[in-house]
Parts: C-alpha cells; sequence; structure tokens
C-alpha cells in the first residue's frame, strides 16, 4: 500500500468513525449514559472497521487543509446526531405522554431518576421509556437502523455530506410531532380522569360532608390503573406502529441530504 493510500484510508477512518460515533450517541438502549463511553467508543470503532474496506473502494478523500477535514468533521457528526435524534423523538413523545398520564391519575408527586438524563420524571414516564426501548431492541430495531445507517455512505459519501435548509425543515416538523404523539396516547386517561373530576364534583355537592378530595384521590389511581392495563395492548401497537414510522423517517431525511 502507498503512503497515499494508506492516509486516504486512515482520513477515511477518522470522518467515518466521527459519523458513526455521532450516531451511537442518540441510539435507544446503547447511547444511554448508563452504558459506558468506552464501550460506546469501541462499538463506534469496530463498525467503522467492518465498513473500511467498502468505503476505501468506492470513495477518496480530497485534498484539504487541516481546518477543512475539520469541517467535513463537523459535518460527519452532525449527520451521526441527526439520525438518531429522530429516533430519540419517538422516544421522547412516549415519555412526554407518560407525563400527561401521571399528571392526570395523580403520580405527579411520585418521581424516579431517570439514569440516562440524570433527572427526575414520572413513574410512567420512565415505564413507557423502558417498554418503547425493549419493543425496539425485539423488533430488531437497532440492526435495521444501524444497516440503513451504514447505506448512507453510499448515499451521501463522506464528501458530499450537507446540511440542506429541506432537511432541517423535516427534523423541526418531527420534533413538533412529540406533543401531537404524546396527547394521542395520553387521551384516553385524560378524558377517563375528566370524567371521574365531574362525578367527584357532583358527589361534593351532593354530600358536602364526604372527605371527596381523599376519596377521590384513591378512586382515580384505580380508575387510572384500571384504564391504563386496558389500553396497554392498544399502546403496544401504537409503540411498534412508531417504530416502524421511524425507519421511513430516517430514510427521508438521508434523501434529503443526499447531493443532487
Amino acid at each position: 500500500m502507498s503512503e497515499a493510500a494508506f492516509l486516504n484510508a486512515v482520513g477515511l477512518f477518522l470522518l467515518g468513525l466521527v459519523r458513526i460515533s455521532g450516531f451511537y450517541v442518540n441510539l435507544p438502549a446503547f447511547g444511554e449514559t448508563t452504558v459506558p463511553n468506552r464501550i460506546k467508543a469501541g462499538l463506534a470503532g469496530l463498525t467503522t472497521l467492518l465498513i473500511l474496506p467498502h468505503l476505501i473502494r468506492t470513495q477518496k478523500l480530497p485534498d484539504l487543509s487541516v481546518l477543512g477535514y475539520g469541517f467535513m468533521g463537523f459535518q460527519e457528526m452532525i449527520l451521526g446526531i441527526t439520525m438518531g435524534f429522530v429516533v430519540l423523538v419517538t422516544i421522547d413523545a412516549l415519555k412526554f405522554g407518560g407525563e400527561i398520564m401521571g399528571m392526570q391519575i395523580g403520580f405527579s408527586f411520585i418521581q424516579v431518576v431517570d439514569p440516562e438524563s440524570s433527572r427526575s420524571q414520572a413513574v410512567l414516564a420512565e415505564f413507557f421509556q423502558v417498554m418503547v426501548v425493549l419493543l425496539f431492541l425485539m423488533m430488531n430495531g437497532h440492526a435495521i437502523l444501524l444497516q440503513a445507517f451504514i447505506q448512507s455512505f453510499d448515499l451521501i459519501p463522506i464528501v458530499s455530506t450537507q446540511l440542506p435548509a429541506a432537511a432541517v425543515e423535516e427534523v423541526v416538523r418531527l420534533t413538533a410531532t412529540i406533543f401531537a404523539l404524546g396527547l394521542q396516547i395520553a387521551m384516553p386517561i385524560v378524558s377517563v380522569m375528566l370524567v371521574s373530576d365531574i362525578a367527584l364534583g357532583i358527589i361534593a355537592r351532593t354530600v358536602p360532608r364526604m372527605n371527596i378530595f381523599q376519596v377521590g384521590f384513591a378512586i382515580k389511581i384505580l380508575l387510572g390503573f384500571t384504564t391504563l392495563i386496558m389500553l396497554l395492548p392498544f399502546i403496544s401497537d401504537f409503540m411498534k406502529d412508531l417504530i416502524q414510522q421511524v425507519y421511513g423517517q430516517v430514510d427521508t431525511i438521508l434523501k434529503l441530504m443526499a447531493p443532487k
């Protein structure tokens, strides 16, 4: 191997490593803070080594200055983070729905520490996060997304990475769906709690001596849990549909970022 070929291979490895590292940072299960950074770095390095022969055959780096290569590395990092962020939007939408459910049922006083963000969040939000990550792994979502991301090197060569306005608009649109999806998943619980509040209000007016706050708190928890148990099969199907949509969203972002 000549010196030029060796330097080209090293450059492709480093830039590919940057893109893949950005993807692993946001990939569910693998990108959580509970996973040691050494393991993340090892996975990113191993993945880059596996695809390096393909990169050497299909791509060649231009002659640039150190600043030029630094800018290329920054672009690769943005691309990888963007791909992982598309997946995180779905998880955050479900966590938002869990926050709303917990507030309506009466779990706003109960908080657990989320090891991923190192902050407190509602019990149901944490439950939905664990549930969607498990479904994601059971459906081989990590393998499908990783395969799509590796194919991005053919669709968006390292020397052609860019972030056009259309891709930015699509990412912003996906971010806005967090609130819509969260409300959609929480609406059945909100509706049941609204009816129960109306019924408790009527009871409070007819039986003023009853401690409606104490009784109502227990009733709302019972109604909330019962409704949630009945909805779990539908919520599971809803999560599966969202995970399937993520594949199409990643493909859409890659096509928008591909050079014309």
